[in-house]
């Protein structure tokens, strides 16, 4: 992640979005929410993130269908993407494009650890 860019959580469960996202942001990382896929899209219409972090089973839109528009808008077909569910969608998650799958059951410091690998160090803060 370069200066500037945030980490986009996606997920319809708000205690485990919340939850993450504090995590990150003690972390060092500069942190968007999402509940849905069509906030999660409008979202990175307006800015794209420096990656994204997605729920694959959501309301309105799901994380197929998000992961199947980002990479076919140019702004964000290069914004990694990874899948954090509950359910073993690794092979799915793959397929369509996704840099990496987590099983939410791993707890946070194990989703942590793979966000520091996919994303890098938190960006410098002035």
């Amino acid at each position: 992640m370069t200066p500037g860019q945030y980490i986009l959580v996606v997920d319809d469960d708000d205690d485990f979005r919340e939850a993450l996202s504090e995590v990150l942001v003690d972390a060092g990382y500069p942190v968007q929410q999402a509940e849905n896929g069509e906030v999660a899209l409008a979202k990175v219409d307006e800015e794209a993130p420096g990656i994204v972090l997605l729920d694959l089973k959501m309301p309105v839109l799901d994380g197929w269908g998000v992961m199947e528009r980002m990479r076919g808008d140019a702004k964000s077909a290069a914004v990694p993407i990874l899948i954090l569910s509950a359910y073993g969608f690794e092979w799915e998650a793959e397929l369509l494009g996704a840099q990496g799958y987590i099983p939410k059951s791993v707890g946070m410091d194990e989703i942590l650890e793979r966000v520091r690998k996919a994303a890098g160090p938190p960006p410098m803060r002035h």
